[in-house]
């Protein structure tokens, strides 16, 4: 009999887990890879999942659930940043499928590849509900890893809740992922759909356009799990795409007439997803349809002290605030005007960070770009923005002349500098600190 404090590690769906090398893995066959791997693993404590290959990812996930542990997803590789976080887990282990990949903790490999023996998988294991199953870090303002803790119960609620939301509990299909694994949205949408649903995850994580689209073709109709940055590459990329069943994006915002473009370059529907390292995800909507965002079933939106937005669900112990400006339509409703930490005031003047991004990209000519707002504690008076601009076919005086159209004097950049390419992450993001290191190169400051 099943213990109600315990929820299952896998789902038990007829579905394959995992396509590994153009071959089908079987549920069974996981298990049995997990059940080798968590014989080497220490019991109990936290442990590095390093695993890029994503099968291998899940086999480590689940054989540290198994052995009563939780999965530490850093931020980054660097291994500065990874040698911080292990201070906090003393024995910790770093499990990994790179032969090459330096770390200063000790390392567990992980090889696994489905082709093990499935009659040593055994029943599916009960993991109790209330253990740890990831500590996500972030870096913060300070640049010091932050740590943001889930429950198993808690991704099996967010798991249920978006699986019903798209449709992918009744029709599952194959995950072509754009997105790490180690990233929160990836964790969810590319491995937790396989485990905890009928879907089947993809080992290879394709991230070029025309890795994409050959994924695409190989498991068609396939849902493609990306981000506005690779959506974007694939607009620009020229190529015949084959029809998707559905995309789902996340990470950063989304245009509308760019999910228009990409449901009729892909013949599908794209379904946009709102959530945050504090909460998860707890939202999506219809980019090309709908402004309004919808929370999930069993989720509550309730405004605090000082108008700041909460939200509460079953996979929240206590009201988690946003870090976003939400104005409430209802109470399953609502817009995102932006970050909070996004407000700029500069000379007793406001803007929006997020909305100057979206005019400097929206001039004809940017590929990208992003502006670079001043150091936190930089007097408002003499603050200034920067800017960092990948347009081959533009001048920096015809772009600061378009944006002069637009845009206050006080909020133009100075400087603005133009490079071959912005060093985005595997999600499409832009830390702080390396741009301001990319300016430096360039011998200005912000």
């Amino acid at each position: 009999m099943r213990d109600s404090n315990t929820q299952a590690l896998i789902a038990d769906h007829p579905t394959p887990l995992a396509w590994v090398a153009g071959r089908c893995v079987s549920r069974t066959a996981f298990l049995a890879d997990v059940r080798t791997l968590a014989r080497r693993i220490p019991a109990g404590g936290a442990h590095f999942n390093l695993c890029e290959d994503r099968y291998r990812f899940a086999v480590a996930f689940a054989a540290i659930l198994l052995r009563g542990g939780t999965n530490i997803l850093p931020p980054n590789r660097a291994r500065t940043t990874l040698s911080e976080i292990a201070e906090h887990h003393p024995g910790a282990h770093a499990l990994v499928d790179e032969r090459d990949l330096s770390v200063t903790i000790p390392v567990i490999p992980v090889t696994a590849d489905g082709t093990g023996h499935a009659h040593n998988a055994g029943a599916t294991p009960e993991i109790p509900s209330d253990q740890m199953a990831v500590h996500a870090y972030t870096s913060g303002s300070t640049g010091q890893p932050t740590a943001h803790s889930r429950s198993w119960n808690s991704l099996h609620v967010v798991t249920a809740q978006a699986l019903r939301r798209f449709g992918l509990d009744a029709d599952g299909g194959t995950l072509v992922g754009t997105v790490p694994a180690q990233h929160m949205y990836g964790l969810e949408s590319t491995v937790l759909y396989a485990l905890l649903g009928p879907c089947t995850l993809l080992a290879e994580r394709p991230f070029f356009p025309d890795d994409i689209r050959q994924a695409l073709a190989e498991h068609a109709p396939a849902n493609l799990v990306t981000t506005p940055f690779h959506l974007d590459a694939c607009l620009r990329a020229g190529l015949t795409w084959p029809r998707a069943a559905r995309i789902l994006s996340a990470t950063a915002p989304l245009e509308q007439d760019r999910a228009r473009a990409a449901e009729t370059l892909f013949g599908t529907t794209v379904r946009e997803i709102y959530g945050c390292t504090e909460a998860g995800a707890i939202a999506s909507r219809e980019t090309a349809r709908e402004l309004l965002w919808t929370v999930y079933d069993g989720i509550a939106l309730t405004t605090q002290d000082s108008d700041r937005v909460a939200v509460q669900g079953p996979q929240h112990p206590a009201p988690v605030p946003l870090p976003d400006r939400i104005e409430r339509e209802d109470a399953r409703r609502f817009r995102m005007r932006g970050r909070l930490a996004d407000q700029l005031n500069i000379a007793g003047k406001r803007a929006s960070l997020a909305e100057l991004n979206r005019r400097l990209n929206a001039i004809p000519g940017v590929l990208d770009g992003v502006f670079i707002p001043p150091n936190p504690g930089q007097d408002s008076g003499t603050a200034r923005l920067a800017a960092i601009v990948v347009a081959p076919e533009r001048s920096e005086a015809e772009i600061l002349a378009a944006l002069a159209e637009t845009t206050d004097p006080l909020f133009l950049p100075r400087p603005l500098v133009m490079v071959d390419a912005l060093p985005r992450s595997a999600t499409g993001k832009l830390p702080r600190q390396v741009l301001l290191d990319l300016l430096d190169q360039h011998g200005q400051c912000a």
